[in-house]
């Protein structure tokens, strides 16, 4: 009978040695991710926010020390002073009421059609425009009242200027009065309730002074 090696039949046994093969590193997931875009976005915000507070604080402050939030008040008799040098004709009221004040510069502009405009406010409701054009009172009631503005009667207030007025009203009951002044039409309006029949008898074309 042969001898058979013992070595060749026993099997092979693992070895205990480590391999030099290093695991796989997985991935960084894309939650992980997600959430440091995100830390990252609240930190930018904490450190914006404050800066653009800062500067809109001091924003505020310059514009308060150089008197921009300050209303702007209109030099309304130099600007009738200056169109009366020029022989222009200007309405204008030959007083104010105590509050009032002229919000924009008065202004006259030429040509075919020439118109002197005024306005006037007092408070944030309160308002008197002012308007002697070429134009008819129809074309100034669309522009100045309301496009669908109604010619409403006429009434007898006697004036410097005029006797006879013309009323026109809209549907939210804003009111204006018009007449006729040395070939010219002459408008006055503003606010339902307002001031605006008060102002017609300040209204004078004399020099000022």
């Amino acid at each position: 009978m042969e001898d058979v090696s013992h070595t060749d039949q026993q099997p092979a046994q693992p070895s205990n040695q480590p391999t030099s093969e290093q695991p796989e590193v997985p991935a960084r997931s894309y939650p992980r991710t997600f959430g440091a875009l995100i830390g990252s976005m609240i930190f930018l915000l904490a450190l914006v926010v404050p800066i653009v507070l800062i500067v809109q604080w001091r924003g505020n402050l310059e514009r308060e020390v150089s008197g921009a939030n300050e209303t702007y008040k209109a030099d309304w008799s130099e600007a009738v002073r200056s169109a009366q040098a020029a022989d222009l004709d200007v309405v204008y009221p030959r007083e104010l009421p105590s509050g009032w004040y002229a919000n924009t510069d008065p202004s006259y502009k030429g040509g075919e059609e020439p118109a002197w405009t005024m306005s006037f406010v007092k408070g944030e409701t309160s308002y008197v425009g002012l308007e002697l054009s070429a134009r008819s009172a129809q074309a100034l009631a669309q522009k100045n009242v309301d496009t669908q503005a109604k010619k409403g009667d006429e009434v007898s207030i006697p004036t410097d200027v005029a006797t006879t007025w013309t009323e026109w009203t809209d549907s939210d009951g804003d009111n204006a009065y018009s007449a006729e002044v040395d070939g010219q039409t002459l408008m006055l309006w503003g606010p339902k309730d307002g001031d605006v029949r008060d102002y017609l008898a300040l209204l004078t074309t004399e020099p000022l002074k």
